[in-house]
């Protein structure tokens, strides 16, 4: 009966997969689908407050980019040194708090603007595909997952700028992608 359940099974699931892909059933993820791959950069300007946690004004901040699908690909800040592993929602997107060409540093001691770019690439310095993005801003003034905001944007052949409302304690003024 094993026999026969294999024999069956193997040639049922490897037909699965080709009606799945031959079908168009694909992932949306510019990160994996990636065919176009515009080179440009995207600037912004972040500012949170206080939420008075146990620490304020002392903070801790991330601010990364990932794909519309949750891929990670790069974190552009991450000022947290002694209290990092409470910025939780980022590391879990690298899985390893991953910094390859981020701006880090100690605790910041008062809130103020972050300025900070992306050149369109990932850890590994390779340009990822045109499509949508998130920039995700997380911070704790506590022993503990604070505050994070997402703010969508798209990357691609033509200037994208966006004014998103200020969300969970955290404003951007505008964003901008601007390919080269």
């Amino acid at each position: 009966m094993a026999n026969l359940f294999k024999k069956f099974l193997t040639p049922v699931m490897f037909m699965s997969l080709a009606i799945f892909i031959s079908s168009g059933c694909s992932t949306n993820d510019p990160v994996i689908n990636n065919s176009v791959k515009t080179a440009g950069s995207l600037d912004v300007t972040v500012t949170a407050s206080t939420y008075n946690g146990r620490y304020a004004p002392r903070h801790v901040m991330a601010i990364w980019v990932e794909s519309s699908s949750g891929t990670f690909v790069k974190t552009l800040v991450a000022r947290a040194a002694e209290r990092r592993q409470y910025l939780t929602n980022w590391l879990n997107a690298t899985s390893s708090g991953n910094t390859t060409d981020a701006n880090t540093g100690a605790t910041l001691n008062s809130y103020s603007a972050v300025n900070c770019s992306w050149n369109g690439t990932n850890v590994s310095g390779d340009v990822v595909g045109d499509g949508d993005y998130n920039l995700n801003v997380e911070y704790t003034e506590n022993d503990g997952t604070g505050k994070i905001a997402t703010f969508a944007f798209t990357k691609g052949t033509s200037t994208d700028t966006r004014t998103p409302a200020t969300t969970s304690g955290v404003s951007v003024g505008k964003l901008i992608w601007t390919p080269n």
